[in-house]
Parts: C-alpha cells; structure tokens; sequence
C-alpha cells in the first residue's frame, strides 16, 4: 500500500476525528472509548491543539488515496522534569491493516523525535492480548517494563 507521512496539521480537523472514529470503532483493544476521550469534534480539535503546543511533540499520519489511514502521536509529558519523555498512541483503519502503516508512521515518528532531540524517552501501553502490536512494537526496540494483569476489563 502507497502511503505519504504527513504532519497532521497537512489534514482537517474532521478528516483526523474520522480517522479515530474509525480506529477506535474497530479495536477492542482500547481502554477508554472514543467518547470518553473526546466526546465531540471541539474536544479533539482542543487536543489537538494544545498538542501543538508541547514541546517535542509528534502527530503524523500515513496518507492513501488523500485521506489519512494511520496515525501516531508521541504526547511529551507535562510536568518539566518529564518533559524528556512522551506517551505514545497509535492507530491503524482497519481496511489500512496488514500493510506496514503501523510500522511505517512509528519510524517516522521516533525519527522525528530523535532529530528533535526534546523526547528521549517513549512510554505506551499495549494489551496482553494485542500480538500484532506487541510485535510492531518490539521490532521497533521498545522494551517491556511492566505486565499488567487484568488491568483493562474485557
């Protein structure tokens, strides 16, 4: 699958929110649903833009045919003595799945936090359960620090 790496700045609003809908609307493996998280457009358009705001921080998203399919964030941590690390959220449309999008914004993203130099240290939670993204995750050198049984109820 032919994919651009674009900041997510390159998209509308409402193409981004979309493409979460979609993600979150096909993975079980989420601990909080979309609705929680942001309950409407101005809620991510929010989001996103205090993300901007953070130094360090990265949100690109894997384009085909014009439309974004896959995205990646690395969301610098608040607190200053934390702002050398980042939380990382990634997520794939399901018809975009099994193409190497995953693995590709990732790439992307960790390159950009590298030349960046602010973000040197990358945290995220992944499900027991979710072996595509434990691979994709793996592959890319993250480390596991800790299992957390029964942590998200299924």
């Amino acid at each position: 699958m032919n994919a651009a790496i674009k900041d997510f700045g390159r998209y509308p609003t409402a193409d981004l929110y979309a493409l979460f809908q979609d993600v979150y609307a096909s993975a079980e493996a989420m601990s909080e649903t979309l609705a929680e998280k942001y309950p409407d457009l101005a809620a991510f358009a929010a989001d996103l833009a205090a993300l901007r705001r953070l130094p360090g921080a990265v949100a690109l998203a894997a384009e085909v045919d014009g439309r974004p399919v896959a995205y990646v964030i690395l969301r610098p941590r608040a607190p200053a003595r934390l702002g050398h690390t980042a939380d990382l959220s990634l997520g794939v449309a399901p018809l975009a799945r099994g193409h190497g999008l995953g693995r590709r914004v990732l790439d992307a993203a960790l390159a950009r936090a590298r030349a960046q130099a602010i973000i040197e240290i990358v945290y995220l939670m992944v499900r027991a359960d979710n072996a595509a993204a434990i691979r994709l995750y793996e592959r890319a050198g993250f480390e596991t620090l800790a299992l957390l049984r029964r942590d998200t109820r299924v």
